[in-house]
């Protein structure tokens, strides 16, 4: 179907709520003339610049909302910034800096003389002024901290409330409550509850405890948190009597917005890091896959293909610094520390409940069911950076174009913001709910990040245990710690859900009941060591401490602390959470992996579970300097897109992919191309250039063909397949894109090789593979295979990281996949050399028996290929004509219509599909000249 206007369908209700306050929204204040000095305090000189779609207004009042109903129209600022943001895709291959402010905004402290439209005095006594520009991006002016604190909270609640109110119930787990009862809300709120179950007063109490953990800093922080919550307060206090303050998203939730608290500031802080800034935590999934490789191969050849698959340490794999960082590198294992269930692939018993009885049977809101649809599909690792240093730039200062892909969403689940008071300065982007700038710049510098994933996380198995001394129930509330048997800690957490428009049913009173031990939260119970009981716990090193990471964020926007390199640095070492960090000023680019890394036992087996019983203890937290970190590297270049950051920095337990394929590479590539082409001189242009050549390009294409090419070499094929080759190898000849022509184009250039290569990369995954891994399932595939998030369901990772995996037309693609798999086989095939080859174990099994049977399964693939898209083609044998897989014929789309972008509602206006680029959502393009 269209998705053209991309919104959910309006109940009736919406239509007349609007129409009985059409004239009654409130009128912007008069521009003042005399703002803030343009540019004061900012030595960017008019260099630094970025882009947020689809825009920063994000209020939708009931007087525009009825015009959206009667003529599309959009509210103002709601999409300013999507077209620049699309066309850089068909503009960039003739881009100069002096078209850069084509596709990017100014970036510079202030508004320029002229551009002030409009100016807000939030509260009377509060010495701060908000001044909006002509994209309506807010740029707050606070007398002291506290004051800027207020004016940040008034004006994200202007942009965000309704979001921001998502966000806080998500992260409270109490989302049935705000949307009303359903299925999907109440399985929201169990897993956030098995992620951060705080109570309002555990949650205030970390932010209680600032000044204590951090001193001078902490003290600020605290005081800056409290003072962001009575500026949100004081937008929700205008609400009640300023009808265009109201966002018509309100509606949806039957009740006006409530008040704010510093617990929900945690709480959002704990649902943002526990998507983009957290890793591990998959031991148990780990054991299954080791308990089915054993049992498939026996239990030395078992073990040493999870280890192969695992990649925990590849030498191949890129990585963002050359200098080696060991981190979860075991010596001997100690068996005694490992913790194995039973049956580890067997789902858990107790713990809160999924979901109440008959929760099916109550008619959602459907507002909400496609909020939270939206939310679940939020990627977690995504993200790229390119920076390159002084010697490598035409100018002779660092470049930088970087920034997060957080998805896309209406509005967008980030906000851009400019800060200042006598001392603080900052200006980019910010998570709503949480206040300060979290990617941007300071006065001489900027600095953005992408997830790293690194291992924050464990899963541990506690012994239950009966106080008395009886054998222990199944899912028994005690447990063996250090000889004793202790109790778990018991929180409920209830909440009332009553049926919101468009929804039927009586109220529904919801209980989750979560358990924790010493170590962390009770995912659920299970049993190990011949039967006895077990809990499964989570122990994350940042629990208990969401918003510590506030003192490295307010490090940055202060210029006393932040002058430099290195002191940019100590800042990122006070970040808990797990992300790449990047900077760049006039003289130096710098990188720092930051994250409160566990240091583990030396005998335990970093993968899997490990006991609780005390024996297994971590044993405090990787030191700053070990961290993978560098100044001005001896390359000149920095790039991640969430790879490996150093070698001897092990994969986390969840991290499967960093094998020898890595998107970066796309990235690397494309950098050195321009260096080659000017001279090893880049300007601003031309580095988003080799970003955005990446942007367009298929990783499937650009790593398993060449080696498959190799492969078939002098092979002979049928007609069919041979036609499908000479296509395959143009495109690899070209830079194997997935771009139209143009933008009114209906097809991409190369159609057919997007198509087969669609096809193809799934039928070699599973010629090479079924023999080892499909006895234990195959996870949401079709029987035609397909461009799909499909996977082996015993090794947790996707397949095929497509643009439109499993429907999702999240943009970010080719995080994690096969190909380094399908690579390294490929290449062993050959005798071509592997750091980190497959041993005998998987190798006597490849392909159904081993080597000799590859010829035979390749040849049966690419037949099957071909078979398949002739009959997705209408039965056309035209190779070079094909426009069609059996994924775009299932959703009667073409495949640039597939692969589109959609921005996702979280609130009631949403936004057109846009042609596929794989790049960050909110994105910087840097150089100073100058340094304070």
């Amino acid at each position: 179907m269209s998705r053209a206007c991309s919104t959910f369908r309006r109940p009736s209700w919406i239509l007349l709520s609007a129409a009985a306050v059409l004239v009654a929204s409130a009128v912007p204040a008069a521009a003042d003339s005399s703002p803030p000095t343009y540019r004061a305090h900012d030595y960017g000189d008019g260099r630094v610049m970025s882009i947020d779609p689809p825009g920063e207004n994000g209020l939708v009042d009931a007087a525009q909302l009825a015009q959206f109903e009667l003529n599309g129209t959009r509210p103002p600022h709601s999409d300013d910034q999507l077209g620049p943001y699309a066309g850089l895709l068909y503009g960039a291959p003739s881009l100069t800096d002096a078209t850069l402010g084509d596709y990017y905004g100014d970036e510079s402290f202030g508004i320029a003389p002229g551009n002030v439209t409009r100016t807000e005095h939030p509260a009377a006594g509060q010495p701060v002024v908000i001044y909006r520009d002509a994209r309506d991006i807010p740029h707050v002016y606070g007398d002291n901290d506290a004051a800027l604190a207020f004016g940040a909270g008034y004006a994200q609640a202007e942009d965000r409330l309704f979001l921001m109110d998502v966000l806080r119930h998500y992260g409270a787990g109490s989302l049935s409550q705000f949307l009303g009862p359903s299925c999907a809300d109440e399985r929201m709120d169990h897993d956030q509850l098995l992620l951060a179950p705080y109570t309002a007063a555990q949650a205030q109490a970390q932010v209680d405890a600032l000044p204590a953990e951090f001193g001078t800093q902490g003290t600020l922080a605290r005081r800056m948190i409290y003072s962001f919550v009575d500026g949100v307060n004081a937008y929700i206090g205008r609400t009640t009597t300023d009808p265009g303050a109201l966002p018509a998203d309100y509606a949806a939730a039957l009740q006006p917005p409530q008040r704010w608290s510093v617990a929900d500031v945690v709480y959002v802080a704990s649902l943002i890091g526990g998507i983009f800034g957290d890793g591990g935590g998959s031991e148990v999934h780990n054991a299954a896959l080791l308990q089915y490789l054993q049992r498939q191969l026996g239990d030395a050849p078992g073990r040493q293909a999870f280890t192969d698959f695992k990649q925990q340490n590849d030498g191949d794999a890129p990585t963002t610094v050359d200098d080696t960082f060991p981190y979860e590198i075991p010596g001997h294992v100690d068996p005694a520390l490992t913790a194995l269930p039973d049956d580890a692939g067997k789902p858990l018993t107790g713990g809160p409940a999924g979901t109440t009885a008959g929760c099916d049977l109550t008619a959602p809101n459907p507002a909400a069911t496609e909020i939270v649809a939206n939310l679940l599909a939020m990627p977690k690792h995504m993200s790229n950076a390119l920076v390159v240093s002084a010697q490598h730039s035409a100018d002779g200062h660092p470049i930088a174009v970087f920034g997060p892909q957080v998805s896309y969403f209406a509005p967008g689940i980030l906000m851009q913001e400019d800060l200042h008071s006598p001392d603080y300065d900052a200006e980019g982007a910010s998570f709503p709910g949480t206040g300060l700038v979290e990617l941007g710049r300071g006065r001489d510098f900027a600095w953005s990040a992408t997830s790293a994933g690194s291992d924050l996380t464990d899963q541990r198995l506690e012994r239950v245990c009966d106080p008395t001394g009886a054998s222990p129930a199944p899912t028994g509330k005690y447990y063996e710690f250090d000889g004793r048997c202790l109790p778990m800690t018991h929180e409920t957490f209830t909440e009332t859900a009553v049926p919101k428009p468009g929804g039927v049913g009586a109220p529904t009173v919801i209980t989750h009941d979560v358990y924790l031990t010493r170590h962390g939260i009770v995912q659920g119970w299970t049993s190990a060591a011949g039967g006895a009981p077990v809990a499964v716990v989570d122990q994350r090193s940042t629990y208990g401490h969401e918003v510590d990471s506030v003192v490295g964020f307010l490090h940055w926007g202060q210029p006393a602390l932040t002058h430099d390199a290195a002191s940019w640095m100590a800042g990122a070492q006070q970040i808990g959470y797990t992300f790449n960090w990047f900077y760049a000023d006039s003289r130096d680019i710098a990188y720092y992996n930051s994250g409160l890394d566990p240091v583990r036992q030396p005998g335990a087996d970093p993968n899997l579970p490990t006991w609780g019983t005390g024996g297994a203890e971590w044993q405090g937290f990787l030191p700053a300097a070990q961290h993978p970190h560098a100044i001005d590297p001896p390359s000149g270049v920095l790039t991640s897109w969430n790879n490996k950051p150093a070698p001897g920095f092990s994969a986390s337990d969840s991290q499967y992919g960093y094998g020898p394929v890595y998107r970066v590479q796309m990235l690397d590539t494309q950098i050195a191309d321009e260096l080659n082409a000017h001279h090893g001189q880049l300007t601003r242009a031309n580095l988003v250039q080799a970003m955005e050549t990446a942007a367009t390009q298929d990783l499937d294409g650009l790593t398993t063909l060449p080696e498959l090419l190799s492969y078939l070499d002098g092979r002979s094929e049928p007609a069919g397949v041979r036609q499908m080759i000479g296509v395959l190898e143009r495109w690899n000849a070209t830079g194997d894109h997935r771009r139209k022509t143009a933008p009114g184009e209906a097809q991409y250039a190369d159609h057919a090789a997007v198509a087969i290569m669609d096809v193809l990369q799934t039928k070699l995954i599973r010629a090479l593979f079924d023999s080892v891994l499909a006895a234990g399932g195959v996870t949401g595939v079709g029987s035609t295979g397909g461009a799909s998030a499909a996977g082996y369901s015993a090794l947790p990772m996707q397949w095929v990281n497509t643009p439109n995996s499993g429907g999702a037309h999240l943009g970010s693609a080719y995080d994690g996949g096969y190909e380094s798999y399908v690579v390294k086989v490929l290449r062993q095939l050959r005798g071509a050399p592997v750091a980190s080859p497959f041993g005998p174990a998987v190798m006597s099994r490849i392909c159904g028996s081993g080597p000799a049977s590859c010829p035979g399964v390749i040849d049966q693939a690419l037949a099957d290929t071909y078979r398949t898209l002739v009959s997705a083609n209408g039965d056309s044998t035209d190779v070079a004509g094909w426009t069609s897989t059996p994924d775009t014929v299932a959703a009667k789309q073409t495949m640039p219509q597939y692969d589109a972008i959609a921005f996702r509602p979280v609130g009631i206006v949403g936004q057109p599909d846009v042609d596929w680029q794989n790049r960050p959502t909110f994105q910087q393009v840097v150089e100073f000249y100058r340094h304070s």
